[in-house]
């Protein structure tokens, strides 16, 4: 993988910890991380194609040229970094690695209303379900798409050495994630036929809202790096555990997956309007839907229940300007880190390393929301500035205690 310059300023941007502060080491050593990613991207090519081949068999090597640019450096980079060199197992985070991208080529060819991939993956759900057999006949190119997506279990199997994990993980890929993305995408698709009508959030406002969180892809991604971190030390909790504790899960179903999800569709903002055509159709974007009955429930799924601060926070994403996402990032990561600390000890301590890959996955996903433009080589947005980028770390910076209570009457 060419090394870019832009890619090692937004993982030294990650490494700076803006959200936690102690995500990861103080010390990184920059030129070893970059040199695992160009290790694990060497190998991670043969088998992402292999898995575009046949997915999309009649693809130019172009297109898959371009596929591979698009989601395969963010993939890997994502992987060697969220390990933060406490991992050497190149050949298994490769794996995790075509997994990832596999996944982003699913949900970013549902985005961009490739139909045949939102039956493919309405496929894989059910099968996973119990719902549907692997051997039962899908017509046409959603054929050739479910079969691009098995690699991901494929890729599952080869990293985990722990078989009571591997439902959780493809649970959280092809039911947490796609499913649920393919729901949220024929329901964008309803509403923009319906000339966005505000009737439509009458009966869908609850379920788009609930839906948009729960696919926010944290969890297929970290429980792939965590049972890799599983191999190394048996003593680590099970994923069936991790799954039980309904403390942590709490927490990461309300507070870290709507974080993940505000950052990516700020970032995501202006392709989820449609504004470029080659990147996206219409999208149902917390940015770009100010109806009160999405934002109310959006906030509350978020675990936001403080009638107050849902009202700002409301406004805030209803108006959606420059000033207003400063406001809505600087107090979604203060309502991270406070919802953090007040775990209990002992949940803090039995989960640490989760809770680590956690904290880094977060400001993985605070970076992400440059936009999938601007993170695709060779790619500029306009919309992202070195000033912009200053203004996105500056946000974060206020700890104080103070802050939640301007925060409800100060958007």
């Amino acid at each position: 993988m060419k090394r870019s310059q832009k890619l090692s300023h937004l993982l030294r941007l990650m490494w700076n910890n803006p959200i936690f502060g102690d995500s990861y080491p103080l010390e990184i050593k920059a030129d070893q991380m970059l040199a695992q990613v160009d290790r694990i991207y060497s190998g991670f090519q043969e088998s992402f194609r292999a898995a575009l081949k046949e997915g999309l068999p009649d693809a130019s090597p172009n297109d898959l040229d371009e596929i591979v640019n698009q989601v395969g450096p963010k993939s890997v980079a994502f992987c060697a970094s969220i390990s933060a060199g406490e991992l050497k197992d190149t050949e298994r985070l490769q794996n995790a690695a075509v997994a990832i991208a596999v996944l982003y080529w699913a949900d970013q060819s549902m985005d961009r209303g490739d139909d045949a991939m939102v039956a493919a993956v309405q496929r894989v759900a059910a099968e996973t379900r119990g719902m549907a057999a692997a051997s039962d006949h899908i017509p046409g190119a959603a054929a050739f798409r479910r079969a691009g997506l098995r690699h991901i279990e494929r890729m599952v199997r080869k990293l985990n050495e722990h078989p009571e994990d591997t439902p959780h993980i493809l649970r959280a890929i092809y039911l947490d994630i796609l499913d649920n993305e393919a729901r949220v995408r024929n329901l964008s698709r309803e509403y923009f036929i319906a000339g966005l009508s505000p009737s439509f959030w009458d009966e869908h406002a609850d379920e788009v809202a609930r839906k948009t969180i729960v696919d926010s892809g944290l969890m297929s991604a970290l429980t792939l790096i965590y049972s890799i971190y599983r191999n190394h030390d048996k003593s680590l909790p099970s994923l069936q555990e991790v799954y039980q504790d309904d403390i942590l899960m709490k927490l990461v179903r309300e507070r870290f997956n709507s974080a993940i999800r505000v950052f990516d569709d700020w970032g995501d903002r202006h392709i989820d309007n449609a504004q470029y055509p080659q990147w996206g159709v219409f999208n149902i974007n917390v940015f770009n839907q100010p109806d009160r009955r999405f934002l109310e429930r959006f906030t509350f799924y978020s675990g936001i229940t403080d009638t107050a601060l849902q009202g700002s926070l409301m406004s805030a994403f209803s108006h959606a300007t420059e000033e207003d996402w400063l406001y809505i990032a600087r107090t979604y990561a203060f309502l991270l880190r406070d919802s953090l600390a007040s775990l209990p000890q002992p949940v803090k301590v039995k989960y640490e390393v989760f809770l680590t890959l956690c904290k880094r996955t977060l400001e993985a996903g605070f970076v992400n929301a440059v936009g999938d433009i601007f993170l695709t080589e060779g790619q500029e947005d306009k919309n992202v500035t070195p000033d912009s980028l200053n203004a996105m770390l500056d946000a974060l910076q206020d700890t104080s205690s103070g802050y939640l209570e301007a925060a409800r009457s100060n958007p």
